[in-house]
């Protein structure tokens, strides 16, 4: 997208997620430790932000901005989007920095997502990334990446980022710290199966059930079992529980109109 002659990027990246905790922070910060990104953006920002600058290549990231990533895919060649996947039972089961007694989402953030990303799995310039992958073999996810966008130019490992990393302060509480990639959230859900029948509670088995078969995380319902007898927790989340229609409308307002804008941008003044 361009700014004016004097501030326009080759190539925008930019990272959404199926929701929050899905590791589009680490995704972003692995990007900018490990590849020659120009230049990038503190922690999280819109898909329609400008480069402040000229640049090769302009990375930013935003889970939400997957709500409108179909329109500036079809009008901006030079835009790639890295969608985060990961098991909304580990989603649910994550806490934050910013609010560690509490969760930080609900189940309602997959419901609302999860049907964009699906729509755009085809496209040529949405690459998908399993949380789960990232963390258990990260050089794959990057070689696989840098085959899918063969512009881009390592300069360091993914499995050795946490070498290379100077992150913000937001990224860092998103991230809880710098440390070596590790699995051991994967999963992790096991040890929160309160949340999680909860969350079923409120959003319903069907909410993730048929979706987790889809995506490859269950081969069938039999998880459910492990919920039996267990007491729902019914705490509050960090965030709302459900989406207001006028709170996702919002959160869509203007799509086509902005992806237009930037598409006119990208011609320059």
């Amino acid at each position: 997208m361009i700014l004016s002659k004097n501030n326009q990027a080759k190539i925008r990246i930019h990272i959404v997620g199926c929701g929050p905790r899905t590791g589009t922070t680490l995704m972003a910060e692995m990007a900018i430790a490990c590849w020659a990104i120009d230049l990038y953006t503190e922690h999280e920002d819109s898909i329609y932000t400008r480069p402040s600058r000229q640049a090769n290549i302009f990375l930013t990231k935003r889970p939400r901005d997957i709500l409108v990533a179909e329109p500036m895919l079809r009008l901006l060649p030079n835009l790639y989007v890295i969608y985060m996947l990961r098991d909304p039972r580990d989603t649910i089961a994550s806490k934050h920095r910013k609010d560690p007694d509490r969760y930080w989402a609900s189940l309602r953030y997959w419901k609302a997502y999860t049907p964009y990303g699906r729509k755009l799995q085809a496209h040529p310039r949405f690459i998908t990334v399993r949380y789960e992958d990232l963390v258990q073999k990260p050089d794959e996810v990057q070689a696989y990446l840098m085959q899918r966008m063969p512009f881009l130019q390592q300069r360091a490992s993914f499995s050795r980022y946490h070498e290379f990393a100077q992150p913000s302060k937001r990224s860092l509480d998103a991230l809880c710290g710098i440390r070596p990639v590790a699995s051991s959230s994967v999963g992790k859900w096991r040890k929160h199966l309160s949340r999680v029948t909860g969350q079923l509670k409120l959003h319903g088995e069907q909410a993730i059930a048929s979706d987790l078969i889809e995506y490859g995380y269950e081969s069938d319902e039999s998880w459910l079992n492990e919920l039996q007898g267990v007491s729902p927790d019914y705490s509050e989340s960090h965030w709302p529980e459900y989406f207001t229609p006028k709170e996702l409308k919002k959160r869509m307002r203007g799509k086509y109109s902005q992806a237009f804008a930037a598409f006119l941008r990208s011609f320059g003044n």
